[in-house]
Protein backbone atom coordinates (compact mmCIF):
# COMPACT_ATOMS: atom_id res chain seq x y z
CA UNK A 1 0.00 0.00 0.00
CA UNK A 2 2.66 2.48 1.00
CA UNK A 3 4.41 1.80 -2.05
CA UNK A 4 1.49 2.29 -4.36
CA UNK A 5 0.60 5.44 -2.85
CA UNK A 6 4.65 6.61 -3.18
CA UNK A 7 4.42 5.44 -7.30
CA UNK A 8 1.20 7.31 -7.39
CA UNK A 9 3.40 10.21 -6.12
CA UNK A 10 6.24 10.16 -8.49
CA UNK A 11 4.00 9.83 -10.92
CA UNK A 12 2.14 12.72 -10.18
CA UNK A 13 5.71 14.64 -9.49
CA UNK A 14 6.67 13.39 -13.21
CA UNK A 15 3.20 14.85 -14.44
CA UNK A 16 3.93 18.01 -12.97
CA UNK A 17 7.29 18.40 -13.99
CA UNK A 18 6.43 17.52 -17.59
CA UNK A 19 3.53 19.80 -17.88
CA UNK A 20 5.17 22.82 -16.12
CA UNK A 21 8.49 22.24 -18.64
CA UNK A 22 6.34 21.99 -21.45
CA UNK A 23 6.77 24.84 -24.37
CA UNK A 24 4.44 27.15 -24.70
CA UNK A 25 3.61 28.25 -28.58
CA UNK A 26 3.65 31.62 -29.83
CA UNK A 27 3.14 33.06 -33.06
CA UNK A 28 6.96 33.49 -34.96
CA UNK A 29 4.85 35.10 -38.39
CA UNK A 30 1.91 37.19 -39.14
CA UNK A 31 -1.31 35.92 -38.72
CA UNK A 32 -4.19 35.51 -41.36
CA UNK A 33 -7.63 35.13 -40.56
CA UNK A 34 -9.07 33.07 -43.48
CA UNK A 35 -12.76 33.97 -44.49
CA UNK A 36 -15.04 31.78 -46.55
CA UNK A 37 -16.96 34.25 -47.86
CA UNK A 38 -17.48 37.57 -49.47
CA UNK A 39 -16.48 40.67 -46.94
CA UNK A 40 -19.39 42.37 -45.63
CA UNK A 41 -21.26 39.58 -44.41
CA UNK A 42 -21.45 38.63 -40.30
CA UNK A 43 -18.31 36.32 -40.52
CA UNK A 44 -16.22 38.30 -42.40
CA UNK A 45 -16.89 41.61 -39.87
CA UNK A 46 -16.29 39.11 -37.03
CA UNK A 47 -12.81 38.63 -38.79
CA UNK A 48 -12.49 42.07 -38.93
CA UNK A 49 -13.27 43.02 -34.99
CA UNK A 50 -11.34 40.25 -33.69
CA UNK A 51 -8.01 41.74 -35.82
CA UNK A 52 -8.79 45.47 -34.53
CA UNK A 53 -8.97 43.86 -31.34
CA UNK A 54 -5.53 41.69 -31.65
CA UNK A 55 -4.10 45.02 -33.22
CA UNK A 56 -5.26 47.96 -31.14
CA UNK A 57 -5.04 46.15 -27.49
CA UNK A 58 -1.13 44.72 -28.42
CA UNK A 59 -2.14 41.09 -28.20
CA UNK A 60 -0.34 40.38 -30.73
CA UNK A 61 2.99 42.09 -31.89
CA UNK A 62 3.11 40.78 -35.37
CA UNK A 63 0.61 41.67 -38.46
CA UNK A 64 -2.64 40.16 -38.50
CA UNK A 65 -4.43 40.13 -41.91
CA UNK A 66 -8.23 38.87 -43.25
CA UNK A 67 -7.99 37.12 -46.09
CA UNK A 68 -11.58 36.59 -48.07
CA UNK A 69 -11.28 33.12 -50.03
CA UNK A 70 -15.40 32.69 -50.89
CA UNK A 71 -16.68 29.80 -53.01
CA UNK A 72 -17.63 26.31 -52.52
CA UNK A 73 -19.86 26.71 -49.65
CA UNK A 74 -16.75 28.17 -47.61
CA UNK A 75 -14.54 24.88 -48.40
CA UNK A 76 -12.20 26.82 -50.58
CA UNK A 77 -11.01 28.49 -47.34
CA UNK A 78 -10.96 25.55 -45.21
CA UNK A 79 -9.28 23.83 -47.99
CA UNK A 80 -6.58 26.79 -48.28
CA UNK A 81 -6.38 26.34 -44.25
CA UNK A 82 -5.61 23.33 -44.56
CA UNK A 83 -2.57 23.58 -46.98
CA UNK A 84 -0.84 25.02 -44.00
CA UNK A 85 -1.39 22.01 -41.55
CA UNK A 86 -0.39 22.32 -38.06
CA UNK A 87 0.71 26.30 -38.32
CA UNK A 88 -0.87 27.88 -35.77
CA UNK A 89 -0.46 31.13 -37.61
CA UNK A 90 -3.40 30.81 -40.25
CA UNK A 91 -6.95 30.37 -38.57
CA UNK A 92 -10.39 30.34 -39.85
CA UNK A 93 -13.96 31.51 -39.29
CA UNK A 94 -16.55 28.86 -39.76
CA UNK A 95 -20.16 28.71 -40.43
CA UNK A 96 -22.36 25.90 -40.45
CA UNK A 97 -21.38 24.72 -43.20
CA UNK A 98 -18.33 23.19 -41.61
CA UNK A 99 -20.93 20.55 -40.43
CA UNK A 100 -23.41 20.59 -43.69
CA UNK A 101 -21.25 20.44 -46.59
CA UNK A 102 -20.55 16.94 -45.78
CA UNK A 103 -24.50 16.11 -45.22
CA UNK A 104 -25.38 17.97 -48.20
CA UNK A 105 -22.69 16.17 -50.37
CA UNK A 106 -21.66 19.35 -51.94
CA UNK A 107 -17.52 18.96 -50.15
CA UNK A 108 -16.34 16.14 -48.24
CA UNK A 109 -14.47 19.02 -45.78
CA UNK A 110 -16.31 18.76 -42.64
CA UNK A 111 -15.01 19.53 -38.86
CA UNK A 112 -13.45 16.03 -38.40
CA UNK A 113 -10.66 17.79 -40.54
CA UNK A 114 -10.06 20.63 -38.99
CA UNK A 115 -8.98 21.81 -35.31
CA UNK A 116 -11.86 23.45 -33.90
CA UNK A 117 -11.08 26.54 -31.71
CA UNK A 118 -13.94 28.05 -30.57
CA UNK A 119 -17.69 29.52 -31.11
CA UNK A 120 -18.03 33.32 -30.79
CA UNK A 121 -21.78 34.41 -31.31
CA UNK A 122 -24.99 33.53 -33.09
CA UNK A 123 -27.95 35.75 -34.55
CA UNK A 124 -31.34 34.86 -36.02
CA UNK A 125 -32.63 34.25 -39.42
CA UNK A 126 -34.24 37.62 -40.96
CA UNK A 127 -36.08 37.58 -44.34
CA UNK A 128 -36.37 41.19 -46.14
CA UNK A 129 -38.04 42.18 -48.77
CA UNK A 130 -37.29 45.85 -51.01
CA UNK A 131 -38.83 48.67 -49.53
CA UNK A 132 -40.97 49.19 -52.52
CA UNK A 133 -41.98 45.88 -52.26
CA UNK A 134 -45.89 44.79 -52.53
CA UNK A 135 -45.22 41.60 -49.74
CA UNK A 136 -45.49 43.86 -46.05
CA UNK A 137 -45.43 40.81 -43.79
CA UNK A 138 -44.53 36.86 -43.86
CA UNK A 139 -47.95 36.42 -43.68
CA UNK A 140 -48.27 37.73 -47.13
CA UNK A 141 -45.10 36.16 -48.18
CA UNK A 142 -47.04 32.68 -47.32
CA UNK A 143 -50.31 33.78 -49.12
CA UNK A 144 -48.51 34.14 -52.62
CA UNK A 145 -46.73 31.13 -52.64
CA UNK A 146 -49.29 29.04 -51.78
CA UNK A 147 -51.16 30.47 -54.90
CA UNK A 148 -48.27 29.66 -56.77
CA UNK A 149 -45.19 28.26 -55.31
CA UNK A 150 -42.69 29.54 -58.08
CA UNK A 151 -43.96 32.71 -57.78
CA UNK A 152 -41.08 33.98 -55.46
CA UNK A 153 -37.77 33.63 -55.73
CA UNK A 154 -36.00 33.16 -52.44
CA UNK A 155 -32.36 34.02 -51.78
CA UNK A 156 -29.73 33.05 -49.40
CA UNK A 157 -25.62 32.54 -49.13
CA UNK A 158 -24.62 29.11 -49.89
CA UNK A 159 -26.62 25.66 -50.43
CA UNK A 160 -26.92 24.39 -46.86
CA UNK A 161 -25.74 27.33 -45.58
CA UNK A 162 -28.20 28.33 -42.01
CA UNK A 163 -29.76 31.22 -44.33
CA UNK A 164 -30.62 27.95 -46.33
CA UNK A 165 -31.45 25.93 -43.78
CA UNK A 166 -33.39 29.11 -42.23
CA UNK A 167 -35.36 29.79 -45.39
CA UNK A 168 -36.20 25.57 -46.14
CA UNK A 169 -37.26 25.23 -42.51
CA UNK A 170 -39.81 27.82 -42.70
CA UNK A 171 -41.30 26.95 -45.92
CA UNK A 172 -41.46 23.27 -45.30
CA UNK A 173 -42.89 24.40 -41.69
CA UNK A 174 -45.71 26.68 -43.77
CA UNK A 175 -45.92 23.28 -45.69
CA UNK A 176 -44.27 23.72 -48.80
CA UNK A 177 -42.46 21.30 -50.83
CA UNK A 178 -39.24 22.58 -50.99
CA UNK A 179 -37.59 20.87 -53.68
CA UNK A 180 -39.91 22.64 -55.74
CA UNK A 181 -39.83 26.33 -54.81
CA UNK A 182 -37.29 28.90 -56.54
CA UNK A 183 -34.41 29.19 -54.42
CA UNK A 184 -31.80 30.95 -55.34
CA UNK A 185 -28.14 30.42 -53.59
CA UNK A 186 -25.17 33.12 -53.61
CA UNK A 187 -21.19 33.06 -52.41
CA UNK A 188 -21.71 35.38 -49.93
CA UNK A 189 -24.28 37.04 -48.08
CA UNK A 190 -23.85 40.27 -49.28
CA UNK A 191 -24.21 39.49 -52.58
CA UNK A 192 -27.60 37.98 -51.88
CA UNK A 193 -28.62 41.31 -50.66
CA UNK A 194 -26.84 43.09 -53.63
CA UNK A 195 -29.23 40.62 -55.56
CA UNK A 196 -32.30 41.93 -54.04
CA UNK A 197 -31.42 45.18 -53.96
CA UNK A 198 -31.33 45.03 -57.73
CA UNK A 199 -34.34 43.36 -57.73
CA UNK A 200 -33.22 40.36 -59.25
CA UNK A 201 -34.45 38.33 -56.33
CA UNK A 202 -37.70 39.01 -54.27
CA UNK A 203 -36.76 37.81 -50.83
CA UNK A 204 -33.70 37.45 -48.72
CA UNK A 205 -33.10 34.95 -45.87
CA UNK A 206 -29.74 36.20 -43.60
CA UNK A 207 -28.66 37.20 -40.70
CA UNK A 208 -29.81 40.51 -38.96
CA UNK A 209 -26.69 42.13 -38.76
CA UNK A 210 -25.98 41.58 -42.94
CA UNK A 211 -29.44 43.91 -44.19
CA UNK A 212 -29.18 46.24 -40.97
CA UNK A 213 -27.61 48.86 -42.74
CA UNK A 214 -30.01 48.96 -45.86
CA UNK A 215 -32.98 48.54 -43.24
CA UNK A 216 -31.26 51.75 -41.46
CA UNK A 217 -31.47 53.27 -44.88
CA UNK A 218 -34.70 52.34 -45.58
CA UNK A 219 -34.11 50.45 -48.75
CA UNK A 220 -34.77 47.27 -47.43
CA UNK A 221 -37.27 46.14 -44.82
CA UNK A 222 -37.91 43.17 -42.96
CA UNK A 223 -40.98 40.91 -42.64
CA UNK A 224 -40.21 38.16 -40.35
CA UNK A 225 -37.69 36.61 -38.21
CA UNK A 226 -36.80 32.92 -36.98
CA UNK A 227 -36.79 33.75 -33.49
CA UNK A 228 -38.47 32.87 -30.57
CA UNK A 229 -38.88 36.55 -29.69
CA UNK A 230 -39.37 39.57 -31.58
CA UNK A 231 -35.91 41.48 -32.12
CA UNK A 232 -34.84 44.32 -29.90
CA UNK A 233 -33.06 46.13 -32.97
CA UNK A 234 -36.80 46.49 -34.72
CA UNK A 235 -39.85 45.40 -32.15
CA UNK A 236 -42.03 45.77 -34.65
CA UNK A 237 -41.61 43.01 -36.76
CA UNK A 238 -43.22 40.20 -35.71
CA UNK A 239 -41.88 36.40 -35.56
CA UNK A 240 -42.41 33.65 -37.79
CA UNK A 241 -44.53 32.12 -34.80
CA UNK A 242 -46.50 35.16 -34.31
CA UNK A 243 -47.36 34.93 -38.26
CA UNK A 244 -48.76 31.40 -38.19
CA UNK A 245 -45.44 29.25 -38.95
CA UNK A 246 -43.47 27.90 -36.26
CA UNK A 247 -40.10 28.02 -37.50
CA UNK A 248 -37.42 29.09 -35.25
CA UNK A 249 -33.20 29.38 -36.66
CA UNK A 250 -30.19 30.97 -35.94
CA UNK A 251 -26.99 31.46 -37.74
CA UNK A 252 -23.42 30.85 -35.25
CA UNK A 253 -19.90 31.65 -36.09
CA UNK A 254 -17.16 30.25 -34.29
CA UNK A 255 -13.16 29.95 -35.39
CA UNK A 256 -10.90 26.75 -36.45
CA UNK A 257 -7.55 26.08 -36.89
CA UNK A 258 -5.29 23.57 -39.63
CA UNK A 259 -5.72 19.92 -38.89
CA UNK A 260 -2.70 18.81 -37.01
CA UNK A 261 -1.99 21.98 -34.41
CA UNK A 262 -0.33 20.85 -31.27
CA UNK A 263 -1.62 21.11 -27.49
CA UNK A 264 0.16 24.37 -27.21
CA UNK A 265 -0.84 26.28 -30.62
CA UNK A 266 -4.59 24.93 -29.19
CA UNK A 267 -3.54 26.44 -25.20
CA UNK A 268 -2.74 29.68 -27.19
CA UNK A 269 -5.93 30.31 -29.32
CA UNK A 270 -7.83 29.46 -26.40
CA UNK A 271 -6.64 31.86 -23.89
CA UNK A 272 -6.38 34.60 -26.50
CA UNK A 273 -9.96 34.28 -27.97
CA UNK A 274 -10.95 34.17 -24.17
CA UNK A 275 -9.35 37.39 -23.77
CA UNK A 276 -10.80 38.84 -27.17
CA UNK A 277 -14.76 37.83 -25.84
CA UNK A 278 -14.27 39.45 -22.98
CA UNK A 279 -12.78 42.98 -24.01
CA UNK A 280 -15.11 45.99 -23.90
CA UNK A 281 -14.91 46.50 -28.09
CA UNK A 282 -16.23 42.93 -28.44
CA UNK A 283 -19.12 43.42 -26.19
CA UNK A 284 -19.83 46.53 -27.56
CA UNK A 285 -19.72 45.24 -31.24
CA UNK A 286 -21.70 42.40 -30.57
CA UNK A 287 -24.76 44.21 -29.07
CA UNK A 288 -24.74 46.58 -31.81
CA UNK A 289 -25.47 44.03 -34.55
CA UNK A 290 -27.67 42.40 -32.34
CA UNK A 291 -26.13 39.15 -31.85
CA UNK A 292 -25.47 36.42 -28.98
CA UNK A 293 -22.44 36.51 -27.30
CA UNK A 294 -21.85 32.44 -27.28
CA UNK A 295 -18.15 32.38 -26.47
CA UNK A 296 -17.19 27.81 -26.16
CA UNK A 297 -13.42 26.99 -25.58
CA UNK A 298 -12.36 24.25 -28.14
CA UNK A 299 -12.86 21.61 -26.22
CA UNK A 300 -16.81 22.59 -26.15
CA UNK A 301 -16.61 23.95 -29.54
CA UNK A 302 -15.60 20.17 -30.32
CA UNK A 303 -18.28 18.76 -28.38
CA UNK A 304 -20.97 21.63 -29.92
CA UNK A 305 -19.86 20.83 -33.42
CA UNK A 306 -20.77 17.11 -33.07
CA UNK A 307 -24.04 18.45 -31.27
CA UNK A 308 -24.86 20.32 -34.41
CA UNK A 309 -23.83 17.24 -36.70
CA UNK A 310 -26.36 15.09 -35.55
CA UNK A 311 -29.31 18.32 -35.20
CA UNK A 312 -28.61 19.68 -38.86
CA UNK A 313 -28.80 15.92 -40.44
CA UNK A 314 -32.05 15.74 -38.74
CA UNK A 315 -32.86 18.92 -40.51
CA UNK A 316 -31.47 18.63 -43.40
CA UNK A 317 -32.70 15.30 -43.90
CA UNK A 318 -36.27 16.81 -42.95
CA UNK A 319 -35.55 19.49 -46.14
CA UNK A 320 -34.49 16.64 -48.51
CA UNK A 321 -31.08 18.40 -48.15
CA UNK A 322 -28.83 15.37 -46.69
CA UNK A 323 -27.14 12.77 -49.62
Amino acid sequence: MIRSAFTLFAVALTANAFSAGAPEWKPEKAIEIVVGVTPGGPADTSARMMQKILQDKRMVTLPVSVSNRAGANNALAWLYLNQHQGDAHFIAMTLPNIVTNRITGSHDLSFADITPLAQLNSETIVFSVKADSTLKSGTELIAKLKANPTSLSIAFSNIGSANHIGAGLVMKTAGFDVKKMKFVAFKGASEAVTALLGGHVDVVASSASTIAPQVESGALRIIAVAASKRMRSNPTVPTWREQGVAAIFSNWRGVIGPKGMSPAQIAYWDDLLGKIVRTDEWTKEVAQYGWENDYMNSADSRKFLERQHEELKAILGELGLAK
